[in-house]
């Protein structure tokens, strides 16, 4: 009897010990699901949060992180510190530059909010444990040729509309006519931006900007949910 009641005993132990276990990984299972959640809905609000802010006047201009400065070879021969005051043809250019991308962006907030919602569970819990910018890096691959296209007709429009691509041609002929005096600086034979490109530029930059600030709102969010998970288990 005795030893019918030792393995009974063992047995019992055997198996609380396993249920607890299960226990213990549904609920953590369970609590990484939520994490990933967590972290698709924060993300899309910092989406949100970041075209909320490029989208307003001085987003890009005023902002040194994402500030869109003027193609080459302009940007090449014209020194911003020093030489802006003295040319305000090329600071005016590069402001409607900036304008342009501030009025445009907006259309890439729901292009970008709609990739992350359609992730899977997978795909989700997987950039949750990647390296810190993991999901902007994935965003930018998978969206950031559709958003510079979505972003084109406006912002072509715009700098239209400004006289921004008028302006620009104009300092091309005036940089182009500068380097060809003798003296001229050799960075100004540079391959450039046509005038015709400008709005592809434009573009283009403005698409890299908004992936730098999303790509901080990640690691904001990332701190944020690995303070919450330290705390859980």
């Amino acid at each position: 009897m005795r030893v019918i009641a030792l393995v009974l005993v063992m047995l019992l132990t055997s198996g609380c010990a396993s249920m607890f276990d299960n226990m213990s990984l549904t609920a953590q299972t369970k609590f990484q699901q939520m994490l990933a959640n967590k972290f698709a809905q924060k993300l899309i609000a910092g989406i949100d949060l970041v075209v909320g802010q490029l989208a307003v006047k001085g987003g890009f201009l005023d902002d040194p992180l994402v500030r869109i400065l003027l193609p080459p070879p302009l940007g090449l021969v014209i020194d911003v510190a020093r030489d802006f005051n003295d040319n305000p043809q090329a600071a005016l250019l590069e402001t409607l530059m900036n304008r342009a991308a501030e009025n445009a962006i907006p259309v890439a907030g729901p292009i970008l909010k709609n990739m992350v919602a359609n992730m899977d569970a997978d795909t989700l819990q997987r950039l949750l444990h990647s390296p810190r910018s993991a999901a902007t890096e994935l965003l930018m691959a998978e969206g950031g040729a559709a958003i510079k296209q979505a972003l084109l007709p406006a912002v072509s429009q715009s700098l239209q509309a400004d006289g921004a691509i008028s302006l620009y041609g104009d300092l091309l002929k005036t940089q182009h006519n500068t380097a060809l005096q003798p003296d001229a600086d050799a960075n100004t034979t540079a391959p450039h931006v046509a005038k015709d490109q400008l709005a592809e530029y434009v573009a283009h930059q403005a698409v890299g900007g908004l992936f730098t600030k999303v790509a901080s709102q990640e690691l904001a969010i990332r701190d944020s949910l690995s303070s919450i998970g330290a705390g859980s288990f």
